[in-house]
């Protein structure tokens, strides 16, 4: 029999006021209860080894290549972890120190400190100081968990006020299909299922963001001119080399998902010699691209489920810290994806709504931006607000 009872929590305000934490002190709590990684690479060994013993001494560590300490190599990659409090701490250490270390306690401080500049869609402001909601509004008759559930105009529209009702902040509309092994919409009919939902959903609401998940430029510009906000390109521009132009000309945010290959081919075999740098190198380059072409406001997404398998998704989750970054906001779309599935080894849609709550919170704690997700209501007991 057990004395005590122990269990695995991520840290949150609501946490923190439910225990008594008197409340002036616990912001500060907080700090020492959320943790960070970062990858630092290409250090002198003498940049690493002050970087360690000052991560030392503000009661963490610093892990580097072995022989940083003999000098026998002349770079090495660094992986720093800490509290939000150490990583005050070593930034404000470093900041003193020779070696161009001055400049990496600046950017040390953006990196963990710093969030994404404003955006205003449709007169909302998101100012990414809390975690924002996606609603998933599929128009399809195929897609993997409510394929059909919306196909019908009153279904959809009923949906789209539900989730508003629910507190959503952007409704994702989407007219094809892009699960395992779907199968091309032409852009034809891809239209003709999302345009008449979206200006429906704007005769009732004209406040709502609402997103138009496409691949297809000539998609993306119709949705616009009906009433959509926000381009969701799970292709990221691979698909039409018309979508950069198309956002840019229409002044719209644009979401960037990574995805290897294309959905009826991108769950055969996915390999990455290092999951994460590949995808956060394809990501960062898209921007750069979208960037050059015109596009002022970038999200970028890993594209859980899109060329993944579970323990990449897996990987993806607990290095999220890896994808945040100071220049574009994150979003992560993991509401009852397969890797779901197999971890919980159910197809029950309560059972992984429940299971999508659960790494929504984490993500939230993890200061990701948005969050795409099937079950809008079911997020909001989570208090996953405005936590950070």
């Amino acid at each position: 029999m057990k004395n005590f009872k122990i269990e695995l929590l991520t840290p949150s305000k609501s946490e923190l006021e439910m225990t008594g934490v008197d409340k002036i002190y616990i912001d500060s709590a907080l700090k020492q209860h959320t943790f960070r990684t970062v990858k630092i690479t290409s250090l002198s060994c003498a940049q690493a080894n002050i970087l360690k013993q000052t991560a030392i001494s503000c009661g963490t560590d610093c892990s580097v290549h072995r022989e940083t300490i003999t000098g026998k190599i002349e770079k090495t990659d660094c992986i720093l972890s800490g509290s939000l409090r150490e990583f005050e701490k070593i930034a404000e250490k470093l900041s003193y120190q020779p070696l161009k270390l001055k400049l990496l306690s600046e950017e040390l401080k953006e990196i963990i400190f710093g969030k994404p500049q404003n955006i205003v869609v449709n007169g909302k402001i998101f100012d990414w100081t809390k975690t924002y909601i996606m609603g998933i509004l599929n128009i399809t008759p195929d897609s993997f968990s409510d394929g059909g559930s919306y196909f019908d105009m009153e279904k959809a529209l009923s949906r789209a006020a539900g989730m508003i009702e629910d507190g959503v902040d952007i409704i994702d509309v989407g007219g094809e299909s892009t699960r395992p092994y779907s199968e091309i919409v032409p852009v034809d009919e891809e239209i003709s299922r999302i345009k008449p939902v979206i200006e429906a959903i704007r005769k009732f609401n004209t406040d709502i963001p609402i997103s138009i998940d496409t691949r297809n430029a000539k998609t993306a510009e119709v949705a616009i001119q009906s009433g959509a906000n926000i381009v969701n390109d799970i292709s990221a521009g691979d698909w039409d080399s018309e979508m950069f132009k198309t956002c840019a000309e229409f002044n719209v945010p644009l979401i960037l998902n990574h995805s290897q290959g294309t959905p009826d081919k991108m769950q055969d075999n996915p390999h990455y010699e290092n999951c994460i740098d590949e995808i956060k190198t394809y990501l960062f380059n898209k921007a750069e691209e979208a960037k050059n072409a015109g596009v002022k406001n970038i999200i970028i997404d890993p594209g859980i489920g899109f060329g993944k398998t579970t323990e990449q998704n897996l990987d993806i989750i607990k290095n999220i810290d890896r994808f945040l970054t100071p220049d574009y906001p994150l979003l992560v779309g993991h509401s009852r994806k397969t890797f779901l599935r197999e971890l919980f080894h159910t197809s029950d849609r309560e059972t992984l709504d429940k299971a999508t709550a659960i790494v929504s919170e984490y993500l939230a704690q993890k200061s990701v931006n948005i969050l795409r997700v099937h079950d809008v209501k079911g997020h909001k007991p989570l208090k996953i607000f405005g936590n950070f």
